[in-house]
Formats: structure tokens, C-alpha cells, sequence
């Protein structure tokens, strides 16, 4: 290897980590404790889940097997297979949700993690269920400008 070469490389090294650095920065700037996590399941809203308190507003159903917002456990009926649901946990500490058990191929939904970022949603496509996270609307008294 040349000298070129391995400087070539160390600076591509040194940009794909800042890079990694600012991603990470700016989903942790853009987190909400205070959002609303909507989850879907095909093209229909299903449930929304108050990231606040874990409280649970029903949006269809027929798609929500159960609730239980004291232990924050959310169960949704998914698509892969029969009888197939997909289980979403509310973390209270951190303000956060997460797919806690599916059934799907490789049981990607589970490995993505916890979320409270619009910039991070969770996708389970083989249940068709997706979690998003919706910021907080300005409370009507907040100002949208200041002028000076």
C-alpha cells in the first residue's frame, strides 16, 4: 500500500465517524419525552400512545388484542401468519416504546430497539406494523415568532 493510499483511508475513516457522531447527536436533539407514539398496522391507525404516562388512546378496536398501560405492554394483531400480534413496550423511565415480541423471519422488529425520535420510527413489515412518533403540538399560548 502506498502512502496515499492509507491517507485516503484515514481521512474516509475520520468522515464516516463524524458522520455516525452527528446522526447520533441529532436523534438524541430531536427526542421527546413528551410525544405521542402512533402505530399502525397496514394503512390503518390503530393505537397512540402517550409517551408521558403510557396512557393509551384506541383508535381501532378491532386490531388491539389488549392493554395493560400499568406494566406499559400494548399487543396489535400483525399479518405474518395466523393469529400473529405484535407486542409494544413502554419504557417509563426513559419515555420511550419499543417491540418487545412478533413472529416474523428473522425478528428484525425486535432488534431495532427503543424510540422516542420522529427521526427513528419502527418498522416491522412483515406484521405491516409501524411505530412513529409524533412531536408534541405547541401548547395555543406559545409564541411562533418574536419581534424585536
Amino acid at each position: 500500500m502506498k502512502r496515499n493510499d492509507i491517507k485516503l483511508i484515514a481521512v474516509l475513516t475520520i468522515v464516516a465517524l463524524i458522520s455516525v457522531v452527528a446522526v447520533q447527536l441529532l436523534q438524541r436533539s430531536q427526542s421527546y419525552d413528551d410525544g405521542i407514539a402512533v402505530v399502525t398496522h397496514g394503512s390503518t391507525e390503530v393505537l397512540r400512545i402517550d409517551l408521558k404516562d403510557g396512557s393509551a388512546l384506541v383508535m381501532d378496536e378491532e386490531e388491539v388484542v389488549s392493554i395493560d398501560e400499568e406494566a406499559g405492554i400494548y399487543i396489535v394483531k400483525g399479518s405474518y401468519g395466523d393469529n400473529n400480534t405484535v407486542t409494544i413496550g413502554y419504557d417509563n423511565a426513559n419515555h420511550t416504546v419499543r417491540v418487545l415480541d412478533e413472529v416474523s423471519p428473522q425478528n428484525i422488529c425486535q432488534k431495532q430497539g427503543e424510540t422516542n425520535t420522529p427521526l427513528k420510527p419502527l418498522t416491522c413489515l412483515p406484521n405491516e406494523v409501524v411505530i412513529r412518533i409524533e412531536t408534541p403540538l405547541p401548547a395555543p399560548d406559545d409564541d411562533d415568532a418574536i419581534i424585536y
